[in-house]
């Protein structure tokens, strides 16, 4: 399983932190690298002053959450 991790820089009001992409409340996962990749990329070129660097990552739930 692919997750999206959201980089927070610390300029941004929240300050920084890390935390997966969610919509509605779920973390959005994906079947593959290139889907959450793809993914990732479209949000990063989405928003050229963003304070939040996506970056798509494998994610083994192992139980762990």
């Amino acid at each position: 399983m692919y997750r999206i991790l959201c980089d927070r820089s610390p300029a941004r009001e929240l300050g920084s932190g890390l935390t997966w992409l969610k919509q509605d409340g779920r973390i959005v996962e994906f079947p593959t690298m290139e889907e959450a990749g793809e993914k990732a990329k479209e949000l990063n070129e989405s928003r050229p002053m963003n304070a939040v660097k996506y970056t798509a990552k494998e994610f083994d739930s192992g139980g762990d959450e």
